[in-house]
């Protein structure tokens, strides 16, 4: 596929719960389900992807929408949903930059380093503007920041099998791989993705997928500076997907700042 996909879609939609297993246990639910008990709702899930955050709170009856670039994605929420016997989800296909919404939250979620796939010049200052403009006073903002190349490090990942999975609706074998390449200079990186589908012992599709530049990363004083300078005050940093302070060491950290009141 030629040019970048500004948008996941095709494979890298319809396979993207099937290689991240079982998100019901991943610990980011429950240290977000925290912050909605304690500033409340309604809440948006910015980025929301397949809906594994937004499904499992309107099951326990929290008033939350999602919010993503993709459309596919989003068709793919509504269906689980109705699977699920859930309610239709309130979603919005909508980017972060120029995010417009006709209500205001008490809680809002940048999980899965959603502010950092916001890579254009400026692009991650005016989304941020844009997430407390839509914050109750008195809100909070989330959401999560992973800074994951360090000096040293290969700048190259070069290509790696990400996943080998059998579909379980129709037995097909699928494969993807992944190549990375970092851009310490503008704490950039840049992904390639591959996707192969066999079934009875034939290739039935494949897929390549670019995303140039697929994000940047962030040192915990511009994760700071970056909500501070979109009006969010007590900004605090933690330690992986838990309540402990962030260490100098943390590759991954959470952020919550909150709308003056």
């Amino acid at each position: 596929m030629a040019g970048d996909d500004t948008e996941y879609h095709g494979l890298a939609v319809s396979t993207w719960d099937l290689w991240r297993d079982d998100t019901a246990t991943w610990p980011d639910r429950v240290v977000y389900r925290d912050v909605i008990d304690r500033f409340g709702q309604p809440v948006l899930d910015l980025g929301c992807a397949s809906g594994r955050l937004v499904l499992e709170y309107l099951a326990a009856g929290i008033d939350i929408e999602g919010l993503d670039g993709s459309a596919e994605m989003l068709d793919l929420v509504r269906a689980k949903a109705a699977a699920q016997g859930l309610p239709e989800p309130t979603l919005h296909h909508q980017q972060l930059e120029v995010l417009v919404l006709p209500r205001r939250y008490r809680t809002i979620l940048g999980a899965s380093s959603a502010i950092q796939l916001v890579t254009g010049p400026g692009g991650a200052e005016a989304a941020m503007a844009r997430i407390v403009a839509h914050l109750e006073p008195g809100g909070a903002f989330a959401g999560s920041f992973a800074f994951e190349w360090r000096p040293g490090e290969p700048l190259d990942t070069g290509w790696e099998l990400l996943f080998e999975r059998r579909r379980p609706e129709d037995g097909a074998t699928v494969r993807s791989w992944t190549r990375e390449r970092r851009e310490p200079g503008a704490q950039q990186w840049h992904a390639e993705q591959r996707f192969e589908v066999e079934q009875g012992g034939e290739q039935v599709a494949t897929e390549e997928h670019r995303r140039s530049p697929e994000g940047r990363w962030y040192t915990r004083a511009q994760a700071v500076q970056l909500l501070e300078g979109a009006g969010l005050v007590d900004v605090q940093l933690f330690s992986g997907f838990t309540h402990d302070p962030v260490r100098a060491d943390d590759r991954l950290f959470w952020a919550l700042g909150v709308a003056p009141a």
